[in-house]
């Protein structure tokens, strides 16, 4: 389970994406506790981030060569997906595939650009993940 993901501002110009793992139960149980209070009027703490239920479905989604992708996209600033998958020097059905998963989770977004051609151009708008592990 996820929750969706915001970009929390760090020092002017770092952006971080926080990524928490911690158990379906709890996220329920905080879902309750904030729509309980929200009910009621009360104010409820804000929370940034997405979380994964487990270690094993944070790996799921954020692979190396996911990881790879994302940090290409964020240096290279690629004009295109076939732009991508050469500077990744991979297939392109399979950087569409990991593009996908990634927009999916929110780690990559999209602009759509139409100069004679159709095509979309991919964004990255963070600098770094924060990963925490509740125990």
């Amino acid at each position: 389970m996820m929750d969706r993901m915001t970009h929390k501002k760090v020092h002017d110009k770092s952006k971080i994406v926080e990524l928490t793992v911690r158990p379906t139960r709890e996220v329920l149980k905080d879902f309750a506790t904030t729509l309980r209070k929200s009910r009621k009027g009360q104010k409820v703490e804000s929370r940034v981030g997405i979380s994964f239920e487990s270690i094993d479905g944070l790996r799921k989604v954020l692979t190396r060569r996911r990881l790879e992708l994302l940090s290409i996209v964020k240096r290279e600033k690629p004009q295109s997906i076939y732009e991508l998958s050469k500077f990744l020097k991979r297939d392109l059905k399979s950087v569409n595939t990991d593009l996908k998963v990634l927009e999916e989770n929110d780690f990559i977004e999209f602009k759509k650009v139409n100069d004679g051609r159709q095509r979309l151009i991919p964004k990255v708008s963070f600098d770094n993940i924060k990963i925490t592990v509740e125990v």
